[in-house]
């Protein structure tokens, strides 16, 4: 999120942290001494009850009842019809519930099976089910009848926006943030963890800090340029879909203007910034927040996350790059580049608007936090800005505060930095009586902590909710939310422990 300071940023208090902060997500294999050291004992009281001066527990109405009601109810029968209409050579279906056999085919492998049969169950990836199918059955061999586990309980819509689930009535949402690479592993762990733990939203990348398209995606300049990686969500509709089944909400990132992959590799370099002293592409990983087509590009993926059923499309790097001076890069004058992303926001939200989904952006803590010239340069003055948007999204992480920052010698020790950055953002919107809401970033990484585990993560979501904020999000360059996942109760744990306490 955070990928480049200046020396103006700095003197706002927000120190580098670019190698840190890296979007690799890469999976750990056993969590970190910091993640154990939360445990759930010592949280669930305060985790159980969602109000705002509790901020660990769902805080979900979910969706709104009007919604609900409209649909008609589908019976086991109906889903039974439904499978049977759609099921290969060799598949039967029967009983309730519902179970689905198989007679292996000749030449037929565990992988080709489990790639005929997903769309009719719930796993979610073909190697999931693969592996599922492996161990439930003793042999998959020519003749043999195997069981395909976890049928379907529920018709998919022919449309994926029909399974949308949007905001809450109370328009909280909690949430972690996954990269596309980490998706392509750990998509179904991921959202079963955020259902189990009572939290209600995944931001996911649609496309990445270094220009990636995270799915098969048909717009215009990721397929000109390369961009697309479609085997990290090879079906965005269906990655989302599983969410939404799971109770999840999807918020689909789309970096803007920051951009390697297409600075470098467009034909014409034609969305680059330009050298000031001649006029032509200078390489330097981002495209030209005032070119057109470079806002087309995030409109087009806004409105293939919106058909595919996001619940919310967010905007990150909607800004200007602070470290090129003007003399170096063509850029507008400071006191302009506001109103740019501010006409460029307004073209997004009207398609957000008229497909009823949100949107929200992306904001440097110094919007909230810094000095006017910073934020001018940055072009993310909340009062010009941020009543185009539903929501606003700050970066008030602790740890990017340089020492002394409001008195603090070492400000990551201090979660309560994140209300701070609320209460000056509030404070700065309400002139414009916009009804723009602030759901903060919080740090879930452990740089510059002293202490980190998953009660500094439920101060800094305290901090957040009782400052004004509506909810947060939480962001690990690595994906690792361990302490997340000790800090907020599982209900499944704590169902297990009802039922041994019951005997």
């Amino acid at each position: 999120m955070v990928r480049e300071t200046s020396r103006g940023l700095m003197r706002a208090g927000l120190a580098s942290a670019a190698v840190v902060l890296s979007c690799a997500c890469t999976p750990k294999t056993s969590a970190p001494q910091s993640a154990r050291d939360g445990s759930p004992e010592s949280t669930s009281a305060s985790a159980a009850t969602g109000s705002d001066a509790d901020p660990a527990g769902s805080g979900d109405a979910g969706a709104p009842a009007a919604k609900v009601a409209t649909k008609k109810e589908v019976t086991a029968a109906d889903v039974a019809a439904y499978v049977k209409s759609k099921l290969p050579k060799g598949g039967e279906a029967d009983g309730e519930p519902l179970k689905i056999t198989h007679r292996v085919q000749p030449g037929e492998t565990t992988a080709s099976i489990a790639a005929a049969y997903l769309e009719l169950t719930e796993v979610y990836r073909v190697e999931e089910l693969a592996t599922a199918i492996a161990k439930g059955n003793k042999a998959v061999a020519p003749g043999a009848t195997i069981t395909i586990p976890r049928p379907l309980t529920r018709i998919p819509s022919a449309d994926p926006k029909d399974d949308r689930l949007g905001w809450p009535e109370d328009k909280i949402l909690r949430g972690v943030f996954v990269t596309g690479s980490y998706a392509s592993i750990r998509w179904a762990d991921t959202v079963e963890k955020v259902a189990d733990h009572g939290l209600n939203a995944i931001v996911l990348d649609a496309k990445d800090y270094d220009g990636y398209v995270n799915y098969p995606s048909k717009a215009k300049i990721a397929v000109e340029s390369g961009a697309i990686r479609a085997k990290n969500i090879p079906d965005l509709a269906r990655a989302i879909r599983y969410a939404h089944w799971h109770g999840v909400r999807v918020i689909l990132r789309i970096p803007c203007f920051h951009d390697p992959w297409v600075d470098k590799h467009l034909p014409g370099s034609r969305l680059s910034i330009r050298y000031t002293p001649t006029g032509k592409p200078i390489h330097v990983n981002w495209i030209d927040p005032t070119n057109t087509e470079a806002q087309d590009y995030a409109i087009e993926l806004a409105k293939e996350g919106i058909e595919a059923g996001a619940d919310e499309i967010q905007l990150d790097y909607v800004r200007f790059p602070v470290h090129l001076p003007m003399k170096v890069a063509v850029l507008p004058q400071p006191n302009e580049r506001s109103i740019v992303i501010r006409d460029f926001v307004k073209r997004v939200r009207a398609v957000t608007k008229e497909a009823g989904i949100h949107l929200s952006l992306d904001f440097f803590g110094v919007a909230a936090t810094g000095d006017q010239d910073d934020i001018d340069r940055l072009g993310q003055d909340i009062a010009t800005v941020a009543p185009e948007a539903d929501a606003i999204s700050l970066m008030t992480y602790p740890s990017h505060y340089n020492k002394g920052y409001m008195g603090f010698k070492n400000p990551a020790d201090h979660p309560e930095i994140i209300g701070i950055g609320n209460k000056m953002a509030i404070e700065k919107l309400k002139p414009t009586g916009a009804p723009t809401i602030f759901r903060t970033w919080l740090q879930a990484f452990p740089l510059g902590v002293t202490h980190y585990n998953a009660q500094y993560l439920l101060a800094q979501a305290k901090s957040a909710e009782t400052s004004g904020g509506h909810g947060w999000l939480m962001w690990s360059p690595a994906c690792e939310y361990s302490p997340v996942w000790n800090g907020w109760p599982s209900k499944k744990r704590a169902q297990a422990n009802a039922q041994a306490n019951a005997r």
